[in-house]
């Protein structure tokens, strides 16, 4: 049997190897499934337990002895169509209780915060959970962007630029490239303003909502998000300026 599938429904190492012994030996002690099993017999009632609270082993009494034995190999449907059943409830109930839990982070959310996303997996997170939270009144501002990275992480940006083009929220990008299937990309979307400097930069700094994010996709990629009023006011100061000087 596939131990690593019963792993991953739940049951325990200890769980899984008394369970296929019982499976294997039939009706029995405790006595024989620890020499079998090779488990401490200190262990032994405590995962009996929870096997039978599982419904995959059951016992008798024979002469005050409690003998014990596997349920059918069926029976782990059964559990797993329960846990199933019982997930989807949880599951309820964490939906009915999530207007308070984002009300209570309303109150616990740092005016100052820094973070530091890593990987392909770390920039799309951070992106996406940023996009989530701007409004109307949010402008987003890019500098330094360039096509001259991973193709999966330009992939990234377009279906992010559609959904903020359905928020309706503006972007001014200043890029480092002109003329590029990038570039044109760019060009074309609705709620967006697009100027060049020359020159290609290691990284690229955005300004998100009230997040200043600092993107490297060299050998280690990652995203350094800065929640810092001062610092994004410098990154917006730092932008207009270069803005000013960067070509239509």
């Amino acid at each position: 049997m596939n131990k690593k599938l019963l792993e991953e429904i739940g049951l325990t190492k200890g769980e899984i190897t008394v369970y296929l012994t019982l499976l294997k030996i039939g009706e029995t002690t405790t006595g024989k499934i620890i020499e079998e099993a090779q488990i401490s017999s200190g262990k032994i009632y405590e995962i009996l337990d929870k096997l039978m609270k599982k419904g995959l082993v059951s016992f008798i009494t024979k002469e005050k002895t409690k003998y014990f034995s596997a349920a059918s190999p069926k029976r782990i449907l059964d559990y797993m169509h329960q846990k199933e059943k019982d997930l989807k409830s949880k599951e309820q109930e964490l939906i009915e209780d999530l207007p308070n839990l984002l009300e209570l982070e309303k109150f616990t959310k740092k005016k100052i915060d820094i973070k530091l996303f890593q990987g392909y997996e770390g920039i799309r997170t951070a992106i996406w959970e940023v996009l989530s939270e701007l409004t109307l009144k949010d402008e987003v501002i890019a500098m330094g962007v360039h096509s001259k990275k991973q193709e999966k992480f330009n992939l990234l940006w377009p279906p992010w630029h559609k959904e903020r083009i359905k928020k309706k929220i503006t972007c001014r990008i200043i890029l480092t490239e002109k003329g590029t299937e990038y570039y044109n990309m760019f060009k074309k979307m609705k709620y967006t303003e697009v100027k060049t400097i020359e020159g290609i930069t290691p990284s690229a700094i955005d300004v998100i909502g009230d997040l200043g994010m600092i993107f490297s996709h060299g050998e280690n990629p990652s995203v350094l998000s800065i929640k810092h009023p001062d610092i994004v006011q410098s990154f917006k100061t730092f932008f207009e300026s270069v803005w000013g000087q960067a070509k239509s």
